[in-house]
């Protein structure tokens, strides 16, 4: 059955990274890091939830920032640190996410956004880029005190709306994430930006998109039949 409770990821689903990969560049050399660090942030997420030992997101991306510059032997300073976490908070939303986001609240849906990032961070970065009236909830999965893809986290927005898990569905660009959703009891589509594939250790979901318009012509036309 068709959901019209949709919860939206926001790094890099909702919200364009690149402008980090010159901030990464100019302080460790190449923009690869920039995707290593945001990695390892995932990696830190999982094992501070899964230890048991959770951890605020903004707090872990500082220690893994500090872990990749001890490893590039890039020694970075106060300014630097601010530099990289100021361009976190004016990051712009893809160039598909506020048309894509419109079609589908003119039809019917409800939008909310789920974040490993505290609240106050992506209550910064939704006022900058423009996105908070675009959605009933801006959440954080800092009152489930557990990272995605634990379920409890996904609970975050099913609390928030009053309703079940598998009354959502999760909108998001990475697979594991999806997969998180999925095995919860959530409905889930991926956004296969920049051609990213599914990994088969993974679920698969009923909606794939190579972006954010094109998964929501689908959700329409499946909310239509």
């Amino acid at each position: 059955m068709p959901s019209h409770h949709l919860v939206f990821d926001v790094n890099e689903t909702l919200l364009d990274l690149s402008p980090l990969d010159a901030v990464f560049a100019d302080l460790f050399g190449a923009v690869s890091t920039r995707r290593t660090w945001f990695a390892s942030m995932l990696h830190w997420s999982t094992v501070t939830t899964l230890t048991g030992e959770y951890q605020d997101f903004g707090v872990l991306a500082g220690h893994c920032l500090d872990a990749l510059a001890e490893q590039q032997r890039r020694p970075i300073s106060a300014d630097d640190r601010q530099r990289v976490f100021d361009t976190i908070a004016t990051l712009a939303p893809h160039p598909d996410v506020v048309p894509a986001l419109d079609r589908l609240g003119e039809n019917g849906f409800t939008l909310v956004a789920l974040t490993n990032s505290a609240q106050k961070t992506v209550d910064a970065q939704f006022a900058h880029a423009g996105l908070t009236d675009h959605f009933a909830h801006v959440l954080s999965v800092d009152r489930a005190r557990c990272c995605k893809p634990h379920p409890k986290a996904y609970g975050v927005a099913a609390d928030a709306l009053g309703c079940k898990l598998a009354e959502l569905r999760l909108i998001a660009a990475h697979d594991w994430d999806v997969t998180g959703a999925l095995r919860a009891g959530c409905q889930a589509a991926f956004v296969a930006r920049e051609g990213a594939v599914l990994n088969r250790a993974g679920k698969r979901p009923d909606v794939i998109g190579r972006d954010l318009a094109d998964v929501a012509e689908q959700l329409i036309a499946l909310d239509g039949q």
